[in-house]
């Protein structure tokens, strides 16, 4: 084909530029040789071919590449890859080696000799030629991972759930990777891609080998990629798990130079495969952003990767959008309820055209209709064009079991532990099952795998037990599904039944060696409890079922710093069930009230708590004589000496020993005690303390010791914590500091071994105390500044209301204040404030963490 000089006065190109002709009626771009190495490259290609007389069709017969491909390495635009050109001057019938060094030498006047020895990635990846045009922000570390896993490994999978930013993050990557492959990296699109073939072919025409409709084209594009060393991005593979894991298994065992990076919300489950967890983005501290909180506004914002993204888009949205002092809660507030998923944070910051930042927040709790369509991006797959579309697919990757399972655990909160999982999943699954029980046990695990797998439950291990958490966005998905469905009341009741029974059973192990571990038990379901006890229960559940499981909440709610939601939770029961709801209730009812009490006091509402009490006795006055058969009257018995140990704690914290004393003795002498309340232990206890504050230091060392024996025995962990604690007091009074540090530490001990807050803090500052006996006064001022941060939030008052304790830590601050000045005592008490209490008694008790 001939070359055609082309006038500048009859084509409006400069002269010298040459245009060839690549089909009849179709002109290449006009290139002049003076312009550069680049220009005289293109040109030569394009005379070989001219002087054969080819189509590019007809050469990509020939070379195994796309005729677009073939043509784009003619086009002056930019230095194709050596495998591409060999290829094209074959097609050509002319000698590769000469067009080889001839490359070489090309390639060294573009990007100097920097990079001889290596070829650099000479074409921009498929799919890749524009840049994003929004920033990308964060993902530090997961790009730090990837670059390494990328370099060392063969197949690298980005997983996570859908909306949490994989394909942006891969494209990321691959630009950062492009110079490690001398042939390109490349995109590979498989949204809409469907079965093995569609797999292959799209591979195919992203690296732009021409294949064959009508035969196996796997085979013929591991040909074409022969030697060519290589990056390839397979982008949303979770729909096509089993034809991309077989073209890749093929091809790598084909080509040794090639290598994958993959995004799917699911594994691939090949033996050559890196999976790199996505998770959302970073989000700022639970405890930072509260209103009128002091300090620099912006910090932790500035420091969150959901935070910056949201300001960003909102920005671009709403060009007068910036954060301040004033609005920043409420960003952080919307970044925790859309869990920090870029995709949710960019269709909500589009809603700010339309809605106010507090007006957004308020409208999340129906957020897949309001980021649905009208927010969308609109170059944006279908998929990531509305939040419910996102979840719609995920929901129709997942089997049956897998999407019951979803809707189950919806309804958890704060996370569901492994075998409570597969209880409420295992139910589920035998509500359709044909097989046995162990059968749906299987299925149930089964189903947990799956949603693991496709990123819907995240799994962590607390305590050396699996557990499992759900995205708040995943969550409010699986309610929304189940209220579509018919089981929704059933899946409900279940959920209640079975926490309510978990509180019930950790009620019941009071006293007993079982105590520690259900403590810790609950203190993980705290949130569950929660939802479930201030949400009115559905129609048809019994008052026994919540009444039962408040045996559990007393003693989880004081341990776990919660003491004052836990007396709310009772209020909220009690207003529900304000007689017995039944004659054969009555004894549940009485202990669920006792309950309240208790924690009433401990809540420092003194007054509710006596009116609760005497409700309490009231309705077992109340009982008809027909009810009063030996079985009842045993239970009778020992709920009334329950009531009577309450009063006398209750005149123990105002320090009116003489009550206090009366009550217990009262208590004593009714001969029954309750195995899930307080028990006679507690009133050899209460009796102590009264000899303590009585000053009678030998009668309450006595009874003290033998409350210990009892507790000992029983395996009463959290009792022996307390009694430690005013053993450590007496000998502290008495002189024996070092003596009592030995029983405090002790004391410290079971603690720990219970994760006990409240009791943690009620030693503590005893320890202040002893510090300051020993001389120790800076420490003691440290652990006093870190015991108020526990105090603060629990609900709790300082020392339980107790005035005798008051006037001990007030003397303990007051001598610490003489002994280091004011100055020095502020300055020590802001590092204890600073610091925590754990960290405070690691440094002060030389423990190890």
């Amino acid at each position: 084909m001939p070359t055609v000089i082309i006038n500048q006065s009859s084509t409006g190109w400069p002269k010298g530029r040459t245009a060839v002709e690549g089909r009849p009626g179709r002109r290449e771009q006009p290139l002049d040789p003076q312009d550069g190495p680049l220009e005289r490259f293109a040109l030569g290609l394009r005379e070989i071919r001219e002087r054969r007389g080819l189509t590019y069709a007809e050469m990509a017969d020939l070379a195994h590449f796309s005729s677009s491909t073939l043509s784009q390495a003619a086009a002056g635009h930019r230095l194709p890859t050596c495998q591409v050109v060999l290829a094209y001057v074959r097609a050509c019938g002319e000698d590769p080696a000469p067009w080889k060094e001839r490359w070489e030498n090309v390639r060294l006047a573009l990007y100097g000799p920097e990079v001889a020895g290596r070829e650099p990635a000479a074409i921009v990846p498929h799919g890749f030629g524009r840049q994003d045009g929004t920033s990308f922000v964060g993902r530090e570390r997961e790009l730090a991972a990837g670059r390494e896993l990328i370099e060392q490994c063969r197949v690298v999978t980005l997983a996570g759930v859908g909306g949490v930013g994989k394909t942006r993050l891969a494209r990321r990557l691959l630009l950062q990777s492009a110079d490690r492959f001398a042939d390109g990296t490349h995109c590979v699109e498989l949204a809409d891609c469907n079965g093995d073939d569609a797999v292959v072919a799209a591979v195919a025409a992203a690296v732009g080998v021409q294949t064959h409709a009508d035969r196996d084209s796997l085979p013929e594009l591991a040909r074409a990629l022969h030697g060519r060393h290589m990056l390839l991005l397979l982008d949303n593979c979770e729909h096509l798990l089993d034809a991309v894991a077989r073209a890749i298994r093929t091809l790598l065992s084909l080509l040794p130079e090639l290598r994958f990076l993959t995004t799917s919300r699911q594994p691939l489950d090949i033996g050559e495969e890196h999976v790199l967890r996505v998770d959302p983005l970073d989000l700022p501290a639970r405890d930072y952003g509260r209103p009128n909180e002091s300090g620099p506004t912006h910090h932790a914002c500035a420091a969150s990767s959901a935070v910056v993204l949201f300001a960003d888009r909102a920005s671009a949205a709403c060009p007068d959008f910036r954060i301040t002092g004033a609005n920043q809660h409420t960003v952080i507030r919307v970044c925790r309820r859309l869990d920090g998923l870029p995709l949710a944070l960019e269709i909500a910051a589009r809603r700010l055209r339309t809605l106010t930042l507090d007006e957004l927040l308020e409208r999340l709790d129906h957020r897949f209709r309001l980021l649905g369509p009208g927010g969308r991006d609109r170059t944006a797959h279908p998929r990531h064009q509305a939040l419910r579309a996102l979840f719609d697919w995920s929901y129709e990757l997942c089997t049956d079991t897998e999407r019951a399972a979803w809707q189950q655990l919806s309804l958890c909160s704060g996370g569901v532990q492994l075998t409570d999982a597969e209880q409420l999943c295992g139910n589920a699954s035998a509500d359709n099952a044909q097989g046995s029980p162990d059968d749906t046990e299987v299925d149930a695990f089964e189903a947990l795998a799956g949603l693991v797998d496709k990123s819907l439950l995240t799994r962590v291990e607390v305590g050396g037990h699996t557990r499992f958490q759900m995205l708040e966005t995943v969550r409010a998905y699986g309610q929304e599904r189940l209220r579509e469905s018919d089981r929704a009341p059933y899946v409900q009741r279940r959920y209640r039944a079975w926490y309510l029974g978990l509180a019930a059973q950790a009620g019941s192990a009071y006293g007993s060696p079982d105590q520690a571990n259900w403590l810790r038990r609950l203190r993980s379901e705290h949130a569950n409890l929660r939802q479930i006890v201030t949400t009115p229960p559905p129609t048809g559940e019994p008052a026994e079922t919540v009444l039962r499981a408040s045996l559990g909440f007393w003693l989880h709610c004081l341990t776990s710093g919660h003491a004052g939601e836990g007396a709310r939770w009772m209020r909220k029961i009690i207003d529900r069930h304000p007689v017995p709801p039944s004659l054969q209730t009555t004894f549940t009812w009485c202990r669920a009230v006792w309950v309240t009490g208790f924690l009433l006091l401990i809540h420092g509402d003194h007054d509710s708590a006596d009116e609760a009490i005497g409700k309490g006795e009231q309705a077992l006055t109340d009982m008809p004589v027909s009810a009063r058969i030996p079985e009842n009257e045993v239970a009778r018995t020992e709920l009334t000496s329950a009531f009577l140990q309450l009063r006398g704690l209750a005149a123990l914290v105002v320090q009116d020993t003489d009550s206090s004393t009366k009550y217990a003795l009262a208590s004593m002498a009714a001969g029954q005690w309750s195995t899930s309340l307080l028990t006679r232990a507690q009133c050899i206890a209460q009796l102590g303390l009264c000899a303590v504050i009585q000053g009678d230091s030998a009668r309450a060392t006595s009874l003290l010791k033998q409350a210990l024996a009892m507790s000992e025995t029983s395996g009463d962990t959290w009792h022996r914590c307390y009694l430690l604690w005013v053993l450590a007091i007496t000998r502290g009074e008495a002189g024996h500091v070092g003596e009592a540090l030995d029983l405090l530490q002790r004391a410290f001990r079971h603690t720990w071994e219970i994760d006990e807050h409240m009791g943690e803090a009620t030693l503590s500052e005893t320890l202040a105390w002893l510090l300051v006996a020993r001389g120790e006064a800076r420490s003691a001022a440290v652990v006093l500044g870190a015991v108020d941060r526990v105090w603060q939030p629990s609900g709790v008052p300082q020392h339980f209301g107790f005035s005798y304790m008051a006037a001990h830590r007030a003397l303990g601050v007051e001598r610490a204040r003489k002994a280091l000045g004011e100055a020095e005592y502020a300055h020590a008490y802001q590092e204890g404030e600073r610091l925590g209490l754990r960290k405070v008694l690691d440094r002060v008790l030389n423990r190890q963490p």
